[in-house]
């Protein structure tokens, strides 16, 4: 691949740099939602990544080491697409630099020959969204982030489970492998999901910021139906939580199985006494929008994700 000048491929010496990149352009330095370069590492040596070739580094063209933005190619072979996370700050070059990305993209997609390419962006970020547009992409979703504030703790409502339905949280030494079944089943139908591996979530679920008892899941006996999970971050003097996924088998939906297992996992937050509980939520996804507004959540922002087909694969 050819690409600008001003971009370079990440190497494992610039971690500390753009880890700070990243907190700076989030806000989160010093917060408890501060990446550490620990959860970075995590995050781009899951099974099947290669951050040395897939990351890529924008900098200042008189200054290597000046970093202005960062992209993260993940591949999902299984359902043909790629999909490009990316960080850019504002600044007045910043059409350029997503000018750049977003031809990187392409350039990307065609050396590893899948259909799709997909990147979420700010919905109030018009440089990226004049960018793709004008280069062909279209959007495909709209996501909406949501935040409960967790201070009047009395009027979270309690959780009931139907009869002959338990809850607990995940046994991953006896139950991974069922536990996997589960999520991919639960998502086997939503909008850009890529099956999971038994390896991916063993990865995940001993991740920093994940901890096995906020893995809460619903068992019929012993036949596991749906779960919640939960994340957890702090720092010295405040904390957060996120519901992560929640997921039902097919086969026990409208049991109101998710109701319950959202609020148990609010419930788990709570007890670790979070400031707030953040998630996200396809605007499209009516029933959850309705079951997380009843619960307290209020949206705090928008994003939006866009599609590039390659035609060459789309017309064989």
């Amino acid at each position: 691949m050819r690409y600008d000048k001003s971009l370079k491929k990440f190497n494992w010496h610039d971690t500390s740099r753009v880890v700070r990149y990243l907190n700076e352009t989030s806000q989160s330095i010093g917060t408890e939602k501060e990446l550490s370069e620990s959860l970075f590492r995590d995050w781009h040596t899951m099974p099947g990544a290669n951050p040395l070739e897939n990351c890529f580094i924008s900098t200042d063209e008189t200054n290597e080491k000046s970093i202005n933005g960062f992209i993260h190619f993940i591949c999902e072979p299984t359902i043909d697409r790629i999909v490009a996370i990316q960080t850019v700050k504002s600044q007045p070059n910043k059409r350029n630099i997503t000018s750049n990305f977003e031809q990187l993209a392409r350039q990307y997609q065609k050396s590893k020959n899948l259909k799709f390419m997909h990147v979420q962006i700010p919905k109030s970020d018009p440089e990226w969204s004049n960018t793709l547009r004008n280069a062909g992409w279209v959007k495909v979703k709209e996501y909406m982030n949501l935040r409960c504030d967790t201070s009047d703790k009395l009027t979270f409502p309690e959780y009931n489970m139907p009869e002959k339905f338990s809850i607990a949280p995940l046994n991953t030494e006896m139950e991974l492998s069922e536990f996997t079944a589960l999520q991919n089943d639960s998502f086997a139908e939503h909008w850009g999901f890529s099956p999971n591996t038994e390896e991916e979530i063993h990865r995940r679920i001993f991740m920093e910021r994940s901890e096995e008892d906020g893995i809460l899941v619903i068992r019929e006996n012993k036949k596991l139906a749906g779960y919640n999970w939960t994340l957890f971050a702090s720092n010295a003097s405040e904390s957060i939580g996120w519901v992560s996924m929640t997921g039902v088998a097919p086969e026990f939906r409208g049991q109101r199985l998710g109701r319950a297992v959202v609020t148990a996992g609010m419930h788990h937050l709570i007890q670790k006494n979070v400031g707030a509980i953040e998630l996200e939520v396809d605007s499209e996804n009516i029933p959850a929008r309705q079951l997380y507004e009843s619960l307290g959540f209020k949206m705090i922002s928008e994003t939006e994700w866009y599609e590039y087909t390659n035609h060459r694969i789309a017309d064989q």
